[in-house]
């Protein structure tokens, strides 16, 4: 007579469960993509997505103008909901207004774009993007006067965040934005790891994010002139989607501007397809260590050309407990890097001038965060900083929504992590209603352990775009841009249509 009853009870636990999450979740009861990647779509299966865009300012005279740009890669026109939320002083217990909503109607096989200005004006603005498909994607471009970058939108929130590189010296600013488009609050707690050990400031112990709203906080006046500094962020209370706004304004010989979301989950394995080899370009990896236990990692480099891609013996680093360290490839004195015995040379090792892509994997199973930082001087054409976080994952599908603009100088970068398989690949032009082939595009494969730069700006006859990257097997893409004058350099990964975890066995 029991069993009828404990069915009951188990039913009616699990009816309740469903019905609170679907009361708290955006889009219809929408199920998150991915929990390994940060952004990925979430398939043509799906019936439609949520995207946050949290990084980037929308008053006239702001450093990092925020754009939303939606690419619709299929044969179908598309409707794109944007919730655009001004920001919410810190210390508030309810929102400062209600959020403006915006239809963008982007038609079959091409890309459109919103400039969030154009909605509200607020010092900094966060869009929650609501698409009819699941194959769709979207992406924030920010720009101002010491650069500007273009990132995937989260496509997950989380209770935990981390962002392994950052600076709050003298001539920093470094921005963190707690964006909760939810119907209920959220607490969060600060922690920022340093040379120095830990910091905790007793302002950042329990910040409230009101439902539905965007709250910002500047680092660097509550952690001031630190070198480097990485961060974790944690819930107390709630979720959110959190972002970093990384300025450097000239005065210490480095100018630029960087963005993009943070990283949900610590993983034991990260690949850097990284960029174009560019001389005068200084280079390293972060690796951040938010656990109470040491992390041993390895960081292998695999050089252009494939012929010597496994020359290199494998970078053997130990990450101390909530701490983090940073394996140097070219330093030119501009970019802050932590002090000794937190950076690690590697100079001797990749020349100057000759491309290669990095994988970390952790082999003492303590999961780890790892970011990439390039920076030029102000001085150099380009000039500019790009954070870049690696990807645990690589699909054999992925989308760009902005390849760029006809002033800059634009490459992909497809790494093939498999160590015995060759990945035949095609890279489309998605624009006025066609997929186009790029037919230039020579060799079409990517060997073993290798990767395929293809020079996107030279093969194509300019103009804004979506790009399609389509791929035998599992590929990581990434894409580059440099700003041919002025100042402006971003270098970040594609969203993948079909995410896969990379398998650790490849390396």
């Amino acid at each position: 007579m029991r069993w009828p009853l404990v069915v009951i009870a188990l039913a009616t636990v699990i009816g309740l469960a469903v019905a609170d999450r679907g009361d708290d979740e955006i889009g219809g009861g929408l199920v998150q993509p991915s929990r390994d990647a940060t952004s990925a779509a979430p398939g043509p299966g799906a019936e439609g997505g949520v995207w946050y865009c949290s990084e980037g300012t929308s008053l006239p005279g702001e450093f990092a103008d925020h754009t939303i740009v939606v690419a619709n890669p299929t044969g179908v026109a598309v409707a794109a909901e944007i919730s655009v939320f001004p920001t919410t002083p810190i210390g508030s217990v309810s929102p400062l207004a209600n959020p403006e909503k915006v239809l963008l109607n982007v038609p079959a096989q091409t890309q459109s774009s919103l400039r969030l200005a154009e909605i509200v004006e607020s010092q900094y603005t966060a869009a929650l993007v609501e698409v009819d498909s699941g194959s769709v994607v979207v992406e924030q471009r920010v720009q101002g006067p010491t650069g500007m970058d273009v990132v995937p939108c989260a496509s997950r929130s989380s209770e935990t965040w981390y962002f392994a590189a950052g600076s709050t010296r003298r001539d920093a600013r470094l921005v963190f934005t707690l964006f909760n488009p939810f119907p209920e609050r959220a607490v969060v707690k600060f922690t920022f790891s340093t040379d120095e050990g830990l910091r905790e400031p007793h302002a950042l112990r329990g910040v409230l994010v009101p439902a539905r709203s965007l709250v910002v906080v500047n680092a660097t006046d509550l952690v001031p002139r630190f070198s480097s500094v990485s961060t974790t962020m944690e819930t107390q209370v709630g979720r959110i989607v959190a972002g970093r706004l990384q300025l450097f304004d000239g005065s210490e010989g480095l100018e630029g501007l960087t963005a993009g979301p943070g990283v949900p989950e610590t993983q034991t394995q990260w690949v850097f397809p990284t960029g174009p080899a560019d001389q005068g370009v200084a280079e390293h990896i972060v690796l951040y260590n938010p656990t109470d236990r040491e992390a041993a990692a390895d960081v292998r480099i695999r050089l252009d050309p494939s012929e010597i891609g496994d020359a290199l013996p494998p970078f053997e680093l130990r990450v101390p407990a909530q701490q983090r360290v940073a394996l140097v490839f070219e330093n030119r004195g501009n970019y802050p890097l932590p002090s000794a015995p937190f950076a690690y040379g590697a100079g001797d090792f990749v020349a100057e001038g000759v491309g290669f892509w990095a994988a970390v994997q952790v082999y003492n199973g303590v999961p780890i965060v790892a970011e990439r930082v390039v920076a030029a001087s102000a001085a150099s054409s380009p000039a500019g900083v790009a954070i870049t976080v690696g990807t645990p994952v690589h699909a054999r599908n992925h989308l760009i929504a902005w390849n760029g603009a006809d002033d800059a100088d634009v490459a992909l970068v497809v790494v093939n992590a498999s160590p015995d398989s060759i990945a035949q690949v095609t890279v489309s032009e998605v624009a006025d209603g066609r997929v186009t082939p790029i037919a230039q595009l020579n060799p079409r494969e990517v060997a073993p352990h290798s990767r395929l730069v293809v020079p996107v700006d030279r093969l194509t006859e300019g103009g804004s775009f979506a790009l399609l990257v389509e791929a035998s097997q599992p590929v990581v893409v990434s894409r580059s841009l440099l700003a041919r004058t002025g100042t402006g350099i971003a270098s970040g990964l594609s969203i993948p249509l079909d995410p896969l975890l990379l398998d650790p066995s490849a390396f």
